[in-house]
């Protein structure tokens, strides 16, 4: 089968899908074909996420994406409705926590000034405002808190389909194969072959394939610097159930939790020297031996807990600084990329589908400028260098 369609996507999740929903709610003349080869979303990066968004970063260019982030999000259900029925995106704006002790809190109040200098409302809390926040905080080797009330979550399945349901609505073409090989001329795209021998012509091919981005580049001949690495999650019932609800807190070893629906308790830690590589096991032996002793030194009443479950999913890490890369690659007309987010690209699939949506169509950027995140960094090693990773 040959089928021809003006663009592209391989990789169906938030990223494709809100460029897909942006290219055609802009307005875009042409066809427009989503390729998911997991059409349940099982292993999918967006819907093993915590679903988080922040403003709270170091560099500008992520800061003002989380600014569209979060205006968008504020509005997403209403927005990605159809026939009357509003989306599921249910964002909870509860805030982000970050935790200081006197190691960190000198960046702290460094990124503070500069956040702030954004347009980000933002505040620097004293230990005991802090345990206004959270009066079961152990605050004895803390020197106080970073706090953005407007930041928060949202489920990421439900948004995930938001974006989906809007942009089949808009009239985008889900196509649930594998795409096995990518089609050039010389230095030009001109399409993509699925698992099913079926053969799609274009002369542009977005690759939105999240933690299997590199193999999507190899297909199409290029070198993408982008690792699939494990990050696992895990929700456990509190001996005691709190009569508020938390922010997202950030921990000073990097722990993060936050309640989930119930007030149970949802909580992830990274591993620094986790190798990359396909792999969704649980390792259940983390949780008890290192995330636990911090969960209980830093909230006392979690020394007693019942793990309910634990999930791992696939950060793309982009190697080089840890940020995406965003745009044409400089050696192969039409093959345009969205990948490498390290772990923000819930939060800023808004202006990303939003930007690409420009770039493809105009050649250039209008919402917001996001050609820092452009591929010639690698080429040029001019990195972008983000402090507030988690």
């Amino acid at each position: 089968m040959h089928s021809n369609y003006d663009v592209l996507i391989v990789g169906g999740g938030i990223i494709g899908s809100s460029i897909a929903y942006n290219l055609m709610n802009d307005e875009f003349s042409g066809t427009v074909a989503v390729f998911e080869k997991d059409p349940t979303y099982e292993f999918s990066s967006t819907t093993l996420s915590a679903g988080g968004i922040r403003r709270q970063f170091s560099t500008e260019v992520n800061i003002r994406i989380s600014q569209y982030g979060v205006q968008f999000y504020e509005q997403f259900d209403e927005a990605m409705s159809v026939d009357g029925e509003r989306a599921h995106g249910e964002f909870h704006q509860r805030g982000y926590l970050f935790l200081a002790n006197e190691k960190n809190w000198p960046l702290m109040e460094q990124h503070h000034e500069f956040q702030t200098s954004l347009g980000v409302k933002v505040d620097l809390l004293s230990s005991e405002e802090t345990l206004k926040i959270i009066p079961h905080l152990n605050t004895e080797d803390l020197v106080g808190a970073s706090f953005s009330a407007g930041d928060g979550y949202l489920d990421p399945y439900g948004t995930l389909q938001g974006y989906a349901k809007k942009a089949r609505c808009l009239g985008v073409t889900y196509v649930t194969d594998e795409v096995t090989k990518i089609l050039r001329d010389k230095n030009r795209i001109t399409g993509l072959v699925t698992d099913k021998g079926d053969t799609y012509n274009s002369s542009i091919v977005v690759n939105c394939a999240g933690p299997w981005a590199a193999d999507v580049g190899r297909m199409a001949g290029v070198d993408l610097p982008v690792d699939p690495v494990r990050r696992m999650a895990y929700v456990f019932q509190p001996a005691e159930i709190f009569d508020y609800d938390l922010p997202l807190v950030i921990d000073v070893t990097g722990l993060y939790f936050r309640h989930e629906t119930g007030r149970i308790i949802m909580t992830g830690k990274s591993i620094s020297e986790e190798p990359s590589g396909i792999n969704f096991a649980v390792d259940k032996a983390f949780f008890h031996d290192t995330m636990w002793p911090i969960l209980a030194n830093r909230i006392p009443v979690f020394d007693r807990l019942k793990l309910i479950r634990g999930w791992a999913g696939l950060y793309a890490i982009n190697r080089l600084d840890s940020n995406a890369l965003i745009g044409e690659h400089p050696d192969l007309e039409g093959f345009y990329m969205a990948i490498g987010f390290s772990g923000h690209g819930f939060q800023q699939a808004p202006a990303v589908g939003k930007g690409m949506s420009e770039l493809i169509r105009l050649g250039h950027y209008e919402a917001l400028d996001l050609s820092p995140l452009s591929y010639e960094r690698v080429l040029t090693g001019k990195l972008v260098v983000e402090e507030e990773v988690v």
